[in-house]
């Protein structure tokens, strides 16, 4: 059985005309034969969510961050291609877990993990989810934002408390983010689940713009100051073998 959403098509449909060139709201109207009160739904909602605009001449155009999503998707493929090598280096050289992980609309996607070589482990896949601000790859996506769109995601996001350690007050968290901008990594100091700690440092692209995070994560009590250091050392390292691969100049 073939399952069909007909507001779903229709929003797309409307998207790929915007693709070709910007149209008044009659133009689009008259192209996708669809009932102008309808199409003003379809508008409103599109530029609520930030994908198009309108212009000084009524024409209706999307946005960059339309093209900022073509480029994250792009880069997926190439970043997962490229990173694998050094994320088996990394695992191999910590003994731990290592994860690379993309950021969309304030969530955190695991795109690829190595396992680690212990017997106790973390459980975090591909295709899994955090929540952003609970986990070291989510805080340090968090520090790159713009202040409008930290505004956006706190405005949007109900900050809970999964343990004791959790950055729940937005206060601390912002401080926290500022901490984590200005020194390059993120730490997750059993923020997300008692017993874990993680690490997490920027995978950026040509224009210097983070689209990835490199993780270490496992059993907190194995990481010690000594091996705490060490694997900052190493995930900022082959982070930046990463971007480096894609473009990015220091």
């Amino acid at each position: 059985m073939e399952y069909q959403n007909k507001s779903l098509r229709k929003a797309f449909e409307i998207i790929e005309s915007l693709c070709a060139k910007p149209m008044t709201a009659t133009e689009l109207s008259k192209k996708l034969n669809l009932n102008p009160s309808t199409l003003h739904r379809f508008l409103a909602n599109l530029e609520a969510m930030g994908y198009t605009e309108k212009l000084k001449n009524n024409q209706v155009r999307l946005t960059q961050q339309f093209i900022q999503l073509g480029k994250m998707a792009q880069a997926h493929y190439d970043v997962e291609a490229l990173a694998k090598p050094y994320l088996k280096k990394l695992a191999d050289s910590t003994g731990e877990s290592v994860l690379l992980s993309s950021f969309h609309q304030f969530k955190v996607t695991y795109l690829d993990k190595i396992e680690s070589s212990q017997t106790v482990r973390i459980v975090l896949g591909p295709g899994s989810h955090a929540p952003s601000y609970a986990v070291a790859s989510g805080k340090l996506f968090l520090s790159q934002l713009s202040p409008e769109q930290l505004d956006d995601f706190f405005a949007n996001t109900e900050l809970k408390a999964y343990t004791k350690n959790t950055f729940a007050d937005e206060v601390q968290l912002r401080k926290e983010l500022v901490h984590i901008r200005a020194q390059n990594y993120a730490i997750d100091e059993e923020e997300y689940e008692i017993g874990l700690k993680g690490f997490a440092a920027p995978i950026r692209e040509a224009t210097g713009t983070m689209i990835a995070a490199l993780s270490v994560a496992g059993v907190s009590l194995r990481f010690d100051d000594e091996k705490s250091k060490a694997t900052i050392e190493q995930l900022l390292h082959y982070a930046e073998l990463i971007s480096i691969d894609l473009g990015w100049k220091r």
